[in-house]
């Protein structure tokens, strides 16, 4: 999966940027080989030319500098950080806004900062759609009960996804030992989890910055469309003749073939990582 780049410019990290605008801002001249990049999964912020500057920028050669310059600072002991960043936290510390020289702990603590103004939480989720375990999972989506606002990360969407499923099967054990009389258990597992699953799948679709109207239209197509088609195939009597019930039967698949292409369009968005931070929905 790709993953977008922070870099430091001196004063604070800036950033997401994509892979290509880093290498757009590196042909510009903004970002040179010294300058420290970061991207999640990263253990610290190391030299953009540990990571890029692989084929010199469009127009010349990558100059050249020294390594003995490039990647020590008198008196710093930085861990393969660069004189750039030594003297940034180095004036921070002057100034009074650090308390170590260390510019590794600098841009570490800035992007931590950079994080929480954006509503980043420690996992890397949005803070109101955290990582959630299967208990905690099937009690929020129990208490959100019909709560179709906000978002839901991907571990509270399946965990419930599959106590649902869990409470189906054993809904279903029941029914073939108890005969008829276990039929009320399936109606009441399924009456009962209904309305979470479908705010919780809603909140879903939220967490990846997409509208909740793709879950509704989907049961548009899928329930009120089919309605509609056999109200029109039992009004127009397509079924009486052989080449009526033909058509309709096309008719028919065409629908199938749609409804099952959305169903997986929403699987694709209900397994993709969220958004990094805030969205339009949280």
């Amino acid at each position: 999966m790709v993953q977008d780049w922070y870099y430091a410019d001196g004063q604070a990290p800036t950033g997401p940027h994509t892979g290509e605008q880093i290498e757009d801002m590196i042909r510009a001249g903004r970002i040179k080989p010294e300058t420290l990049v970061w991207q999640e999964g990263m253990a610290g912020w190391e030299p953009a030319a540990a990571h890029f500057f692989t084929a010199p920028p469009e127009g010349g050669d990558v100059p050249e500098t020294d390594p003995s310059q490039s990647f020590s600072h008198s008196g710093v002991d930085h861990g393969g950080a660069t004189n750039y960043a030594a003297r940034v936290a180095q004036r921070h510390q002057t100034e009074g806004k650090l308390s170590t020289n260390d510019p590794r702990a600098y841009a570490d603590a800035s992007i931590e900062t950079e994080r929480a103004k954006r509503g980043i939480g420690p996992d890397g989720l949005y803070v109101d759609a955290p990582s959630r375990g299967p208990i905690e999972a099937v009690k929020v989506c129990f208490r959100k009960y019909a709560t179709f606002k906000g978002r839901a990360s991907r571990s509270e969407y399946w965990w419930f996804i599959l106590f649902v499923a869990i409470a189906s099967v054993i809904g279903e054990i029941a029914e073939g030992a108890m005969g008829s009389d276990g039929a009320a258990i399936n109606g009441v597992i399924a009456i009962a989890t209904f309305m979470p699953s479908l705010s919780a799948q809603v909140r879903r679709i939220h967490d990846i910055n997409r509208s909740g109207w793709w879950v509704g239209c989907y049961w548009l197509l899928s329930s009120v469309g089919g309605a509609y088609m056999g109200h029109i195939a039992w009004q127009s009597g397509a079924m009486e003749t052989a080449s009526g019930g033909t058509a309709m039967m096309a008719l028919l698949s065409l629908w199938g073939i749609a409804v099952l292409a959305y169903s997986l369009t929403l699987l694709i968005f209900t397994v993709r990582r969220g958004t990094y931070g805030r969205n339009d929905y949280g």
